[in-house]
C-alpha cells in the first residue's frame, strides 16, 4: 500500500502478538479547509484540529451509520467548540472565542471549566447515546483517555497534534476480553515504544513509515484505510427549516428592515438568502393541503 500525500487517511492496525488495535489519522485538506472558514488564533487552532482528528478516530473505533459529534461547553475564552464526523467520513467543525488569546495559551487557560460531550446519533435509532465528561487533564488527549477508562473500563492511549498543514493523531486500545498475564507487559511495552512519537512526526510521515519508526520490532497487520473529506450537511431546506422555527412575523419584520433575510453557515460560511416572496412560500409549504384549518405542520 502506497499512501497519497494528496488524501485525507485513517489507518486501523493491530498487533499480532499483543491484545491491542490502533489508528491513525492523518488530515491535510479537510483541516486547511475547516481552518480557512475563520481567522483562528493559533492555539484555538490547534485545539480544534486536535478535536478533528480526534473525532475522525472516535467514529471509525464505534463504527456506526450516522454521526459522531465532540462538543466542548467552557466559560473560558473558548466558550464553544465542536467537530462532526460522518459515517460517510467527512467533517467539519467550528470554535467560538472571545479576547485576546496569548499563542502561549495553555488547554486549561483556553477553556477554563467546563464539558466535553459525546454524541453519537445512528440512524434508524429512537435516541442518541452521549456520553461527557469534565475537562480535566492538560490537554484533550488526558480528557478522552478519561473517558473510554470511566465509561468502558478500557486502557487507551491517545496523541492529538496540529500545525498550520495537517491534523494528525494516534489511538491504541487494548482489546475487549479476559486479560493474560503478559497483556500488561505487552501494553507496556507498545505504549513506550508510541510515546516516542513526535508532533512533527504526527503530521508529516505517512501511516507505513510512521508505524515502521515506532514499531519496527513488533508484527503490526495493517487492515482497512479510509478516506476522509471535508463536507457540510448545509442547506438551504435546513435553513428554511430555522426560518420557520423563527416564525413567519419575525422573517418578514427582518425583511422589511432589511430587504431580505439572509444566514450563513457557520461550519462551511455559505450564505443562504431569502426575500419577500421566498418567505411567503416556505411558510405556504408548512400548510396541509388536506386540512380545513391553518394548522403548520
Amino acid at each position: 500500500m502506497q499512501d497519497s500525500p494528496q488524501q485525507d487517511h485513517l489507518q486501523r492496525f493491530i498487533f499480532d502478538n499483543a491484545e491491542v488495535r490502533g489508528e491513525w489519522v492523518q488530515l491535510k485538506s479537510t483541516w486547511q479547509e475547516v481552518s480557512k472558514q475563520r481567522d483562528y488564533p493559533a492555539p484555538v487552532a490547534h485545539l480544534l484540529g486536535e478535536m478533528l482528528a480526534a473525532a475522525a478516530l472516535l467514529t471509525e473505533t464505534v463504527k456506526i451509520e450516522g454521526r459522531l459529534v465532540l462538543q466542548i461547553r467552557a466559560n473560558g475564552p473558548i466558550s464553544m467548540m465542536m467537530v462532526e464526523c460522518t459515517s460517510d467520513h467527512t467533517l467539519r467543525g467550528l470554535a467560538n472565542w472571545q479576547g485576546e488569546i496569548a499563542d502561549t495559551a495553555s488547554f486549561s487557560e483556553l477553556l477554563g471549566e467546563g464539558t466535553l460531550a459525546i454524541t453519537i446519533e445512528v440512524v434508524g435509532a429512537k435516541q442518541p447515546y452521549q456520553g461527557i465528561v469534565s475537562l480535566n487533564g492538560d490537554n484533550l488527549s488526558a480528557v478522552l483517555e478519561n473517558y473510554f477508562q470511566q465509561s468502558e473500563q478500557l486502557d487507551t492511549r491517545i496523541w492529538l497534534t496540529a500545525d498550520q498543514h495537517a491534523a494528525a493523531g494516534l489511538f491504541l486500545q487494548q482489546l475487549p476480553g479476559d486479560k493474560k498475564p503478559e497483556q500488561a507487559e505487552n501494553w507496556s511495552r507498545i505504549n513506550q515504544l508510541a510515546s516516542t512519537v513526535t508532533p512533527q512526526e504526527l503530521c508529516e510521515l505517512d501511516a507505513i513509515n510512521l508505524l515502521h519508526r515506532l514499531f519496527h520490532q513488533e508484527p503490526v497487520r495493517l487492515l482497512t484505510t479510509t478516506m476522509l473529506e471535508f463536507a457540510c450537511t448545509c442547506s438551504r431546506e435546513r435553513v428554511g427549516e430555522t426560518i420557520r422555527m423563527l416564525g413567519e412575523a419575525e422573517a418578514n419584520d427582518i425583511i422589511e428592515e432589511q430587504g431580505h433575510l439572509e444566514a450563513a453557515c457557520e461550519f462551511c460560511n455559505t450564505h443562504y438568502q431569502f426575500d419577500k416572496v421566498d418567505i411567503a412560500q416556505l411558510f405556504n409549504d408548512t400548510i396541509s393541503p388536506s386540512s380545513d384549518t391553518d394548522v403548520l405542520h
